[in-house]
């Protein structure tokens, strides 16, 4: 029972995340924001902060070519596209659907002792993380159109 409704928000979350990738324009998704605090970017943290409390040390390649580097914060040219992200979210979208369900909830967190003892505190703590972020992440959108942007996450639902 756990399991299915941490799928299930785990679900509308990167259902969340996706359309907010979508809806920038080129130009906002490189340029909005301040220093690293970028769509690109925070996309980029978002999936790379996933794949790392995954433990899943798999490599990538984005669909366009661009390097894939774990650097999101240093890295100052070839930021993935919307279509990269869009990609590897659809990647990490399955892998964290298969963790969630392979998971033992009670078992011993012995990789991540901030986010708690139990590996049910590493499943709150990243999905904290990850709606940390996307939360900026809209707020980079509202910025980009002049807040007149659709309500993702009601239409994610």
């Amino acid at each position: 029972m756990i399991k299915s409704e941490f799928i299930q928000q785990y679900g509308h979350t990167w259902r969340v995340f996706e359309r907010l990738v979508k809806d920038f324009d080129a130009e906002a998704w490189l340029q909005t924001g301040r220093g690293v605090i970028t769509p690109a970017r925070l996309s980029l943290h978002i999936l790379l902060g996933t794949q790392y409390y995954l433990e899943d040390k798999t490599a990538f390649q984005f669909p366009s070519g661009k390097p894939f580097e774990t650097d999101w914060e240093t890295k100052t040219d070839d930021l993935p596209t919307q279509n990269d992200i869009l990609e590897f979210s659809r990647e990490m979208m399955e892998k964290t659907e298969k963790w969630l369900f392979d998971l033992e909830y009670g078992a011993e967190n012995k990789s991540f002792p901030w986010a708690g003892e139990t590996q049910l505190s590493v499943v709150i703590f990243l999905l904290r993380h990850s709606l940390f972020h996307i939360g900026e992440l809209s707020s980079l959108l509202n910025e980009s159109k002049d807040g007149v942007v659709e309500d993702h996450y009601v239409k994610a639902l």
